[in-house]
């Protein structure tokens, strides 16, 4: 009945009077609620309480606690896989989860966080070098299921892959290519083939970036490292200045080979217009030959002659043909013989 209504003569709720004169009295009440739980007869102080009651609180009890062993709280960057008797049975998402404890349990797995993991090795290049090489890997786990049950050690999988990419793609790359000219193509390279390992083992990870941390010489190797690199540059140096050399070189060599071509094509073709017109002149000579053989060589002979003393610096003098005064010409004598000089 509720407090204080009619018949129930002031009494609160555990059978007491209310006191207007002060506080309840507590042990009272505590005394009063036993007996009404256990059943037991106010009256009788004597008789021993019942056992049920106890019983029955102690199955409640277990049984919030039994419940409150399975609520599960799945956060938004997680997912939840559930297990039946330790068996895989499905994947939930995030909030609030619930399952029989003792039947199921329920394994949160972070699919947002993304890792970092370093791997690091000397490896042995194609060209036989030997190169001390480091790479970071940026992952996340991308099927809860696999990484949990697939492998007993996802993680020292990660890391065995991701040796065996780097000693494949460093085993056929040239050391000059890792050190200086093709890291970002072998950075990608890497990413590839750690990819294509990690599926063909469905590790339940997905690779977000690979990235070449460290391509040197180990300590002992790095002075025979830094002479091979000056002799690289020295000798790039030395094809540089050839180009150049070539390239101020070459356009000269072409004119001069040009202008030979030119000349020798002139040479060609006046020597050519000669014969040609000592060939007609002879063809035009021979009906004269045979006319009057000994009349034709007398004119070519004194014609040849002609010929050779107009280009001739020497004088012949006749002295004993006469007295006429003879001329000489000697400044044009000089000057030709300067110019065949």
């Amino acid at each position: 009945m509720t407090w204080n209504s009619p018949g129930g003569k002031d009494k609160d709720p555990w059978g007491n009077r209310n006191k207007q004169d002060g506080p309840p009295d507590i042990d009272e009440m505590v005394k009063n609620l036993w007996k009404k739980v256990s059943g037991g007869n106010g009256g009788n102080n004597n008789s021993a309480p019942s056992s049920k009651p106890i019983i029955i609180i102690a199955l409640v009890v277990g049984l919030f606690l039994w419940w409150v062993k399975g609520v599960y709280i799945i956060n938004e960057q997680e997912r939840g896989v559930v297990l039946h008797f330790g068996e895989f049975s499905e994947i939930v998402g995030s909030g609030f989860q619930w399952v029989p404890y003792g039947i199921q349990e329920i394994r949160r797995v972070n699919v947002n966080k993304v890792q970092e993991k370093r791997v690091a090795g000397v490896m042995l290049t194609k060209d036989l070098n030997i190169i001390d090489v480091e790479i970071g890997i940026q992952y996340r786990i991308d099927d809860p299921r696999n990484y949990l049950f697939k492998l007993a050690n996802p993680d020292e999988t990660l890391k065995q892959a991701a040796e065996s990419a780097l000693r494949q793609v460093v085993g056929d790359s040239r050391v000059d290519a890792l050190l200086t000219t093709e890291k970002e193509r072998i950075r990608n390279e890497l990413q590839a083939e750690l990819i294509r390992i990690l599926d063909e083992y469905s590790v339940g990870l997905k690779v977000e970036q690979v990235t070449l941390e460290k391509a040197a010489p180990p300590r002992a190797l790095n002075d025979a490292f830094e002479d091979v690199n000056r002799a690289e540059q020295d000798a790039k140096r030395e094809i540089q200045n050839a180009e150049a050399y070539r390239n101020q070189e070459l356009p000269k060599a072409t004119a001069n080979a040009e202008q030979a071509r030119q000349q020798a094509d002139a040479y060609r073709a006046t020597v050519t217009a000669q014969a040609n017109g000592e060939v007609a002149r002879f063809e035009k000579l021979l009906p004269q030959y045979l006319a009057a053989p000994q009349v034709t060589r007398d004119r070519l002979y004194i014609e040849t002659l002609e010929e050779i003393m107009s280009n001739s610096t020497k004088v012949m003098v006749d002295v004993e043909g006469g007295n006429n005064m003879m001329y000489i010409p000697l400044d044009q004598i000089m000057k030709k013989r300067k110019e065949q000089q």
